[in-house]
């Protein structure tokens, strides 16, 4: 099921590919925008890129169709030939398909990017929102950092969770291990 934030991320990716529908494949511009929004889980990131591809997909559509109408395909479609109906049919069905494909599935491939740049920059990721006007720690299905949570203490957001690929910082006097502040929180935590 897609959540409320979710849709907005992808509305305003939408938004974007619409926007620079100038630029060729603008969608993958607008499925990254919601990608990095939605996060740095790269299956939510595609699934909201999808998204933002599908409600891109309607006006583009809809412009193809007054495009169709204004040069006359499909009137007098009757009174043809048979093999004329199915070959206009073949375009359209192929035409509409191509349209698709470049709106969903190339949006889809710019939300897993998104994604991805999202987890690799959470700080940028961070201040986009704040300066979109979205809450900065929001996440699905956790509370923002710094409120407790009814079992524990808080959960730890990806700026202060000691990287793992980072080696320890050490004291040069003495080479011992300096504790992170997380680390230090949750001691505190665990000795009340």
């Amino acid at each position: 099921m897609v959540s409320s934030r979710t849709l907005v991320h992808a509305i305003i990716g939408a938004v974007v590919g619409v926007v620079l529908s100038f630029i060729p494949f603008s969608t993958v511009i607008g499925g990254a925008v919601a990608g990095f929004l939605e996060g740095p889980d790269t299956r939510d990131g595609a699934l909201v890129g999808a998204l933002a591809g599908a409600i891109t997909f309607v006006p583009v559509a809809a412009g193809a169709f007054l495009v169709l109408v204004f040069l006359g395909f499909g009137f007098g479609a009757s009174g043809g030939p048979t093999g004329g109906l199915v070959f206009l049919l073949f375009v359209v069905i192929v035409a509409t398909t191509t349209l698709l494909f470049y709106t969903v599935g190339v949006a889809l491939l710019g939300g897993y990017v998104g994604s991805y740049l999202a987890r690799e920059y959470p700080e940028k990721r961070t201040n986009t929102r704040r300066t979109i006007g979205m809450s900065a720690d929001e996440r699905a299905g956790r509370p923002p950092a710094g409120r407790r949570n009814r079992r524990g203490p808080p959960e730890p957001t990806d700026l202060e969770a000691p990287d793992s690929d980072r080696p320890p910082a050490t004291d040069a006097r003495n080479d011992r291990t300096e504790p992170t502040r997380w680390q230090e929180e949750r001691e505190t935590d665990r000795d009340e």
